[in-house]
């Protein structure tokens, strides 16, 4: 996939969010406590959304992970999928609120992840 296309569909993905946000009146941001207001429900809701994900995992399943204890849980992919959906909309606000574009989170990611690949080449 080319560069364009991806930068293409994360441009979509934060103007749907900056849509919904502003019809949400979340956004724009009236003042810094206002910004801040959002930012702390926004990581509220992306741990919850993460404690979410896991339950939809077999994390506990004895099967998957040692010391789990209920041999009854299943990994539920479709569920699974749906939370990380819901996480990456509260991501994207995230990043809206520190000001970040799509452009800014691209290239912000590339840059990161090649840090990342320097880091394991130096046994980091």
């Amino acid at each position: 996939m080319t560069k364009k296309v991806i930068q293409d569909k994360l441009d979509i993905l934060f103007n749907k969010q900056e849509i919904l946000q502003n019809r949400l009146k979340n956004i724009p941001f009236k003042n810094q406590r206002h910004r801040q207001e959002f930012i702390n429900i926004t990581v509220l809701a992306c741990l919850d959304e993460l404690s979410e994900i896991l339950r939809e995992t077999a994390w506990k399943n004895p099967k998957y992970i040692a010391g789990g204890w209920k041999t009854t849980q299943k990994f539920k992919l479709e569920n699974y999928k749906e939370e990380i959906i819901d996480l990456w909309h509260f991501l994207i606000n995230l990043s809206i609120s520190a000001g970040l574009s799509s452009d800014d989170l691209f290239k912000r990611f590339l840059n990161k992840n090649e840090e990342n690949h320097e880091r394991q080449n130096k046994n980091y």
